[in-house]
């Protein structure tokens, strides 16, 4: 470290030959081409410096825009869906066509969010607002989004407090959301995180939703929907029925059979886990429908159709020798039956 006086002594020795006829000089003209040489270099650290101050300033712009995540309109077709999904049936929901028709007339109030895809300027993937997206697109409308840089564990973490908030995930529909994050080496905390639970037996319900997930073949979860009003209890329980989470042979041709009845294509996602249930379960007592039919200008047939049978009560006061009738007849009626190509026969 230098003293001030030593710092004083240097300063003397530096101007130690300079006189007070030196110092009194005129100073010596630069020639024309020197002037020329000194005003342009001065000209170009000018312009150097207002380039940079411009960068400056649109990279202060551009951080600005970016902390501020303003929502832009984006065409939904250049958005594919989050590489996990949550959501089982988004158009099998009954509620999702009146979801549709509240945007088309009142519009997207709530933007979903998106990350740029690298590689494809201008695409995106959704993190959340599937529904959404999907109403826009059905609409052919642009979407509303926010975009924002997300690692693959923050679009998902996102996608699942997002989705908890706004519209609960059925049990199965956390279960299997759960599952596709453990396979793909995701921690038992980040999981919790994104199905937004908190505090407590967090990490134990996690276990309990991986586990009971594995139980059950995805496709078939897929094929019976979301089933909101299911709790654990019912899919664990059917989740017993199976060996090493798949289907064995005898369990494929009952399945099979089940999806390809009319039933199952009137049913709704809970009645088709019910239909799966009393299929493969024999424990299981199968609630019995009652169908009535206005037949002859308001006499009633009742039908009461079980698991295994199905009983007619025919009014005999007011269709007096219908049942005689159809008693003589049931034997052309079941040849009938038979006899019909199999593509007409859906009622076998």
């Amino acid at each position: 470290m230098t003293n001030p006086r030593e710092r004083n002594q240097r300063m003397k020795s530096l101007f130690a030959n300079v006189t007070a006829e030196d110092t009194a000089k005129p100073a010596v003209p630069l020639t024309p081409e020197a002037e020329r040489r000194r005003v342009g270099s001065s000209a170009v650290k000018s312009m150097d410096r207002a380039f940079v101050s411009i960068e400056e300033e649109n990279k202060r712009l551009h951080d600005q825009l970016v902390s501020a995540e303003s929502i832009i309109e984006i065409d939904p077709d250049r958005i594919i869906a989050s590489f996990v999904n949550d959501r089982l049936d988004i158009e099998g929901d009954r509620s999702f066509q009146a979801f549709v028709d509240g945007i088309r007339e009142a519009g997207q109030k709530l933007p979903i969010l998106v990350r740029p895809l690298p590689g494809k300027p201008g695409h995106y993937q959704a993190a959340y607002g599937h529904r959404r997206l999907r109403a826009c697109q059905i609409l052919r409308r642009p979407v509303k989004a926010i975009v924002r840089e997300l690692s693959d564990e923050e679009l998902v973490v996102s996608q699942g407090i997002e989705n908890s908030e706004r519209l609960n995930l059925s049990f199965i529909e956390q279960a299997l959301f759960a599952l596709t994050l453990k396979e793909r080496r995701y921690s038992r905390e980040t999981i919790s995180d994104a199905l937004g639970r908190k505090e407590g037996q967090r990490l134990a319900y996690i276990s309990i939703l991986t586990n009971i997930a594995g139980m059950i073949p995805a496709d078939l979860i897929r094929k019976i929907g979301p089933a909101t009003s299911i709790g654990r209890p019912k899919w664990e329980k059917l989740g017993a029925l199976f060996q090493n989470g798949k289907l064995s042979s005898a369990q494929s041709l009952v399945v099979s059979s089940v999806i390809n009845s009319v039933e199952w294509g009137a049913s709704d996602s809970d009645k088709r886990f019910a239909l799966i249930q009393a299929a493969l379960d024999p424990s299981v007592k199968r609630d019995t429908d009652v169908i009535e039919v206005s037949v002859a200008g308001g006499s009633l047939i009742v039908a009461k159709k079980s698991a295994s049978t199905t009983q007619i009560a025919i009014p005999d006061g007011r269709l007096p020798g219908l049942s005689a009738w159809l008693i003589a007849r049931l034997p052309a009626l079941v040849e009938e039956f038979q006899a019909m190509p199999k593509e007409d026969a859906d009622m076998r």
